[in-house]
């Protein structure tokens, strides 16, 4: 079968924030499951692309703290604020957003995977965590972002979904997770439409290895995993200029 989309699992040069136009100077962002895995790497390329201040979001006080300071020295020209919170509590985000303002880039990446075996095994009220936390809680930061009063113009909200939520594997033990995700962009699909001066990009961030990687129980693809660096230069990607084509996609 012929191929024509080049797929890479290393950072490459294009992706530089050096570049010209690529720079995020002057920007600020917020980003949801902060803390580690997938949510660490696309702070840090934010980061490298010049986006301050950026706001960590996490559910473990410690482990976020940790995480600002270790982006602290990291960047020191960077300032970094950490909050931890449920993304389920709404009361916690709104005082969040009352913090920090509306940032200029929303990153949602906060996420379970809820899956402990086949459906027919599972226990169906933890099963459904994973739509409280991918679909409620997602919706709680989104909608408290958009009701801001002071929601910056040509705001961005980059959804971290998976490639689970576009393609099917076949393995026991995802419908909670891949549904949820599925969902989650689906719902982003259609906000969209009501405010057509925010770009919503859906974008998952490749195969890394994480805790949620190694929960899911799947086998590492023969091509190895992703860096993660490409997946924290690609996000700081989405929220440039040059990225502003794929709005809605």
């Amino acid at each position: 079968m012929a191929g024509f989309v080049t797929n890479h699992k290393a950072f490459y040069d294009a992706l530089s924030p050096s570049l010209p136009g690529r720079s995020l100077a002057g920007k600020s962002a917020l980003v949801t499951g902060a803390g580690r895995g997938v949510g660490e790497h696309i702070a840090r390329g934010l980061a490298e692309a010049g986006a301050s201040p950026i706001g960590l979001l996490g559910l473990d006080k410690a482990r976020i703290e940790s995480a600002k300071e270790r982006f602290s020295l990291e960047f020191p020209k960077t300032t970094f604020v950490a909050f931890a919170a449920d993304i389920r509590d709404s009361d916690a985000i709104a005082a969040i957003f009352d913090n920090f303002n509306a940032p200029d880039i929303l990153v949602n990446n906060a996420g379970i995977f809820p899956d402990e075996g086949p459906f027919v095994e599972q226990d169906l009220k933890e099963w459904f965590s994973g739509f409280e936390t991918n679909v409620l809680g997602t919706a709680i930061v989104t909608q408290r972002f958009l009701k801001s009063p002071n929601r910056p113009k040509n705001a961005i909200v980059l959804n971290v979904v998976s490639m689970s939520a576009h393609t099917r594997f076949p393995v026991p033990g995802w419908s909670g997770y891949s549904g949820s995700k599925m969902a989650q962009a689906r719902i982003f699909e259609n906000i969209r439409f009501e405010h057509p001066d925010v770009r919503f990009i859906n974008a998952h961030p490749g195969l890394l290895d994480t805790d949620g990687f190694e929960r899911c129980g799947a086998a590492v693809p023969p091509g190895g995993m992703t860096d993660g660096r490409l997946t924290g230069g690609f996000f700081a990607w989405l929220a440039t200029e040059e990225a502003a084509f794929l709005s809605g996609r």
